[in-house]
């Protein structure tokens, strides 16, 4: 993975509000990515940890330029957030270069809150928490040749699933049709007189999908919340 340029951002009055609802985010898909999911009691237990930010990447966003004439207008979101300007750089030479060859753009963030282990005159450690101002950078990377048969995969994935919301339409669907088909399987068996196979086939396909379901609806009602908050 070449880099071809990086550049800090002249982050916008936006840019805090998309870190934190990225963070709020990450909190449910990845919980590991806060603080590598790490607890005060696993820090102090690690002695080569001294300091430690909350956030150490930003994987997840999916990151767009505006170029104009002088200047480059950063846009980013995530899963089905808003699009947010999260700030700007000037359109130097050697970016306009950059963006000029087969390329795409990813950010990194330094900064945040973060824990640093502190010891006392006694010896003894602690975990305080503070705040560092953020600092968001673009990285432009050259674009990797694509093998003909990922790239044939990778187009047919896309006719099918037009965006990942038709992807999780098309998930629920079969878990509907599964969990109909073990209801209607479950009550064959029982009306045979196999009663317990019916209702362990039930539990198995009806129960389970419908709960997973229920419990992807509340999460994904949860996440618009936050989103829109």
């Amino acid at each position: 993975m070449t880099i071809l340029i990086n550049k800090n951002i002249n982050l916008s009055a936006d840019s805090k509000t998309f870190i934190e609802q990225y963070i709020n985010y990450v909190h449910d898909v990845n919980p590991k990515d806060i603080y590598e999911g790490l607890n005060n009691k696993q820090i102090l237990k690690n002695k080569f940890i001294f300091q430690i930010y909350q956030l150490e990447n930003l994987d997840l966003a999916d990151v767009d330029l505006h170029v104009t004439n002088n200047t480059v207008y950063v846009l980013a979101r995530f899963w089905n957030s808003k699009i947010i300007n999260i700030g700007t750089i000037p359109l130097t030479k050697g970016l306009k270069m950059a963006l000029a060859q087969d390329s795409y753009p990813t950010l990194s963030i330094a900064g945040g809150n973060y824990k640093k282990v502190v010891t006392d005159e006694y010896g003894e450690d602690s975990i305080i928490d503070d705040f560092e101002p953020y600092q968001l950078t673009l990285a432009v990377h050259k674009a990797e040749p694509i093998d003909s048969r990922v790239e044939k995969i990778d187009t047919i994935y896309h006719y099918a699933f037009k965006s990942e919301q038709s992807l999780v339409t098309i998930s629920k669907n079969m878990m509907r049709c599964f969990a109909v088909f073990g209801l209607l399987l479950g009550l064959g068996f029982m009306f045979l007189g196999f009663f317990l196979t019916g209702l362990m086939v039930i539990i198995a396909f009806f129960g389970v999908n419908s709960y997973t379901l229920l419990l992807a609806d509340t999460h994904m009602q949860t996440q618009r919340q936050r989103v829109n908050s």
